[in-house]
């Protein structure tokens, strides 16, 4: 463990008390450490510090303090952010023309000073786009999204070692196999029709008195009689056409009516670090309805490292 204050670099490992928990995503949050530093009067630290924490002699985590916490102990409990949190807690506007998402990412990283690593080709370019008040994240999640329905290529973006990093999904294919045979302690698979799950849309249009209106509604029978009638509303613009809120409610059914599937790997291990984005083949036999093997998505992780090792709770995308 490594901090920076001003030109002074501090090691703070043996300061370290109980364990460091370090979250990762590519769902759009921020990386996020949390440790637990004993105060010698040596170490001086103060928000804004950077702070890096090595693991398997690797820089696992690169942030900057944004928080601290202190007991009559003396026991300072440190949180970190690394660059995704200047994404996420920025809005802006930005115009642009003719721009790959790649491109974007470049253009705005150099407008915020954040640092960037290897950034892949996305090849597409978006013919315009206005982006106003929107977060950097939500520009650029946008951006990615596009490609992707144009040109069927998945993109992940990340922060490793300190530096904004786009991958495609077809690079982070690992070799790595995930069983019930010591890789992995234990699982948690929840399936799940009370958060994020609709089976019908209704859509209001204001008309002339700016007094809303029902435009388009679609339920799905089979779901409503097995779930109950779990609507979804919206306001939407009042210039579409009956064609574009069809399609709108087609392709939101297509991904809200389901059973929400998610899968919680806990893995244990003293050498093996996987990150969000990477896919891993999982061999689950006896996971509940399903036999599941194959190759699945990292999207977070949760890293909890202690003196002799570390454990992991890594969430699996079920759903492509």
């Amino acid at each position: 463990m490594l901090i920076k204050n001003n030109e002074k670099v501090y090691d703070a490992t043996n300061l370290l008390e109980g364990e460091v928990t370090i979250e990762k995503s590519i769902l759009g949050t921020c990386g996020k450490m949390t440790c637990f530093i004993i105060r010698d009067g040596i170490t001086q630290f103060v928000e804004g510090n950077q702070i890096q924490f090595y693991a398997e002699d690797k820089l696992f985590f690169s942030g900057w303090i944004m928080r601290k916490s202190r007991t009559s102990k003396q026991i300072i409990e440190v949180t970190a952010y690394d660059q995704f949190f200047y994404l996420v807690q920025n809005k802006d506007t930005y115009v642009y023309y003719n721009k790959k998402a790649s491109e974007l990412i470049q253009m705005i990283a150099n407008d915020y000073g954040l640092e960037v690593g290897k950034i892949c080709d996305t090849v597409w370019q978006i013919p315009q786009r206005i982006e106003e008040g929107q977060t950097l994240w939500d520009m650029i999640n946008t951006a990615l999204n596009m490609t992707k329905k144009e040109i069927g290529k998945e993109y992940f973006f990340y922060d490793e070692e300190g530096k904004l990093t786009l991958t495609e999904k077809n690079d982070m294919i690992t070799n790595e196999v995930l069983q019930c045979n010591g890789s992995i302690e234990d699982y948690i698979y929840t399936t799940d029709i009370s958060e994020d799950t609709y089976n019908g849309i209704q859509l209001f249009q204001a008309g002339r008195l700016e007094t809303e209106k029902l435009s388009y509604r679609e339920e799905k029978e089979e779901e409503v009689k097995k779930w109950g009638r779990i609507l979804y509303y919206q306001r939407v613009d009042h210039r579409l056409t009956q064609y574009d809120l069809k399609a709108m409610g087609d392709s939101f059914l297509a991904q809200k009516c389901r059973v929400k599937k998610t899968l919680l790997l806990k893995q244990l291990s003293e050498k093996l670090i996987l990150i969000p984005g990477q896919s891993v083949c999982i061999e689950l036999p006896e996971l509940a309805e399903i036999s599941l093997k194959g190759m699945f998505v990292i999207e977070k992780g949760i890293y909890h490292f202690f003196n002799g090792g570390y454990k992991a709770d890594l969430s699996i995308r079920m759903e492509e």
